[in-house]
């Protein structure tokens, strides 16, 4: 068994968001992304996931899944397919951190 604390993984940059990676399995990988206040992740897409879980952990943020941006705040989670653009990002300015999991088409090499 693995087991890490998502609390002593948490680091903040005032230049740029975080990424962290927390693990990496055959068929998945989670990251921890940490945003400063006033920072984003430009729109994007996980091609190589089937699924992803996104998870807010901590502050309060928004997250843009395929057209739509809602709030996000510490608590919310949200599913979607790999292949929807999404952008988590911080308009306030206090700490926002969120835990995605993907799920992998294919095994990691």
């Amino acid at each position: 068994m693995e087991t890490k604390n998502i609390s002593e993984l948490m680091e903040f940059s005032k230049d740029n968001f975080v990424p962290k990676q927390v693990h990496v399995g055959e068929k998945s990988v989670v990251m921890l992304l940490c945003f400063d206040g006033k920072q984003e992740m430009p729109v994007h897409e996980h091609p190589g996931a089937v699924e992803m879980v996104i998870y807010a952990v901590k502050g309060k943020g928004k997250l843009l899944m395929g057209d739509e941006e809602r709030e996000f705040n510490e608590g919310s989670i949200a599913f979607c397919k790999g292949d929807v653009p999404i952008s988590p990002r911080n308009p306030g300015d206090g700490q926002f951190v969120v835990m995605v999991t993907m799920v992998l088409k294919r095994e990691k090499s």
